[in-house]
């Protein structure tokens, strides 16, 4: 058993180096983060606000989906709203890794470095996604089921209460939380019903049940279309290693491989061992994933999160008892992590490049204004696989930089039509003349559909104040982009933003 002392330094040292990243940008390329931090910067200045608050109204109502809508606008009342986000983003990284120390300490009694391993999946997929109320979630849920394991014996009625509290804070954070919980004291219940009193502790779980089924009748959620989508079994197959992705796709590979391949080997060979009353969640999480859709109803990536599960069970559920030459395991481990950690800082410096070229672009956008965003996908012109930046994309080809125009509203008061605003998923309305706005964008060809035909679209651009173009500022064509009704204000390698001309006389003859 490692010392108290040598342990709680390396835990100190990882727990810098996790959060050393968010110190090189004010705008990590996290996908999803912009968008959220955005709607937090709203939900801070309140519908009162004279620039924002006639954007939106507050929707305060039963949704899965709140964990940083609650934590968030608190923080950014005390603090600027990037320093506030990144606040967010690193208690995010730590509640993870907590939730992987605390519920292995529970299982086997002990400290030990394995799980200070699980740094390898803190940048995974999912993270850099922007998925922040799952991540919230899935450390509460581990610390939680920690809390059962540990006093389930000593202190049951209190600890049924306590869970079923839980249960009900893991609802409104998300409900795949609720669901890792679930699973996880299942499986600890399920191997005590080997001792006896099998119909009182599966009793017992009912109230832990009761609260997020009951929750679950009154949420818009289930009036969603329960429409499904599966990936190809080889996708499937690439996307257990979503906790090591990140953006090198060969070192993600390897990552995913060497720890389930090592973790397989030393289970078989005895070095490891799997804690009896997590097997049956393991079991059933991987027969999940395996039958789960890639999408259900309103969620993406549903089957990816049960991945990440996985992969932070791999370090919260196994410990390595008879490791040989566990030095030299320990050493390659930590090295391949300064590996991973050294290019995420590299992408995230690279990346504040696009973050100056976004900013410099729309200086000029004026508190209130309204602003339509077009994306142009990495592989189109005029960008390509072999030029794109990696900062724009994950190694598995994800885009992480769609939400950039968030800034807009951050930084300059302004709307732009991407803004996460359902009211099944978000607690906040956009305005009858916003939501107008929005659903008008919708009618706005792509990028490439603009410049195939520039005429097209003119009149839902009518609308808006501005167009920012993202991943278009090298296209060559753009001086002569939409002539009749937008004209080029700014661009640069990046970006390129236009002023929409109604009152043009070209512009009022746009077809109908």
């Amino acid at each position: 058993m490692i010392g108290r002392g040598a342990w709680r330094a390396a835990l100190a040292v990882l727990a810098v180096l996790l959060l050393a990243p968010l110190l090189i940008t004010d705008m990590p390329p996290i996908l999803d983060y912009p968008n959220h931090l955005a709607r937090l910067v709203l939900l801070a200045a309140g519908p009162d606000d004279p620039v924002l608050g006639p954007i939106f109204t507050p929707h305060w109502t039963i949704i899965p989906n709140l964990a940083i809508d609650l934590i968030g606008p608190p923080l950014l009342r005390l603090l600027p709203a990037h320093v506030a986000g990144r606040c967010l983003l690193g208690g995010v990284l730590l509640l993870n890794l907590a939730g992987v120390i605390v519920l292995h300490r529970a299982l086997f009694g002990r400290r030990s470095l394995w799980p200070l391993a699980s740094g390898l999946a803190a940048y995974g997929s999912t993270f850099l996604l922007g998925f922040l109320n799952w991540q919230i979630s899935s450390g509460l849920a581990m610390l939680f089921a920690a809390g059962w394991m540990a006093w389930r014996e000593r202190h049951p009625r209190a600890t049924i209460a306590a869970a079923t509290a839980a249960s009900i804070v893991l609802f409104f954070c998300h409900l795949m939380g609720v669901a890792f919980f679930l699973i996880l004291i299942a499986s600890a219940e399920a191997h005590a019903m080997r001792r006896g009193w099998v119909l009182a502790r599966a009793v017992a779980l009912l109230p832990v049940l009761a609260g997020p089924v009951l929750l679950s009748l009154l949420t818009e959620l289930r009036d969603a279309p329960a429409a499904m989508r599966w990936l190809s079994p080889h996708d499937k197959l690439v996307q257990m290693a979503s906790p090591f992705i990140n953006y090198d796709f060969s070192l993600d590979m390897i990552t995913a491989l060497t720890l389930y391949g090592a973790a397989a080997l030393g289970l078989m060979a005895g070095w490891f061992v799997l804690a009896p009353r997590a097997l049956l969640a393991v079991v059933v999480l991987a027969l999940l994933y395996a039958a789960a859709p890639f999408a259900l109803k309103s969620t993406s990536f549903f089957d990816t999160r049960i991945a990440i599960m996985l992969g932070f069970l791999l370090f919260a559920v196994i410990d390595p008892v008879r490791l040989p030459h566990r030095r030299l395991a320990t050493t390659c481990l930590a090295v391949l992590f300064c590996a991973r950690m050294a290019i995420v800082a590299d992408v995230w410096a690279e990346q504040r490049r696009d973050l100056a070229d976004v900013r410099a672009v729309i200086a000029s956008v004026p508190p209130g204004a309204r602003v339509y965003q077009a994306d142009n996908p990495p592989d189109t012109p005029p960008n390509g696989p072999d030029t794109t930046p990696r900062g724009r994309r994950l190694s598995n080809g994800l885009s992480t930089n769609w939400h950039l125009s968030a800034l807009l509203l951050i930084e300059h008061g302004a709307f732009w039509q991407g803004l996460f605003a359902d009211p099944a998923q978000q607690p906040i309305r956009l305005r009858p003349g916003y939501v107008r706005l929005a659903r008008e964008a919708r009618g706005i060809p792509s990028y490439a559909a603009l410049m195939a035909d520039p005429d097209n679209g003119i009149k839902a651009l009518h609308a808006f104040d501005f167009a920012l173009m993202l991943e278009t500022g090298a296209d060559a064509r753009l001086v002569d982009f939409v002539p009749r009704c937008l004209v080029l204000v700014a661009r640069n390698d990046f970006a390129a933003l236009f002023r929409v001309v109604r009152d043009s006389p070209a512009c009022a003859q746009a077809p109908s």
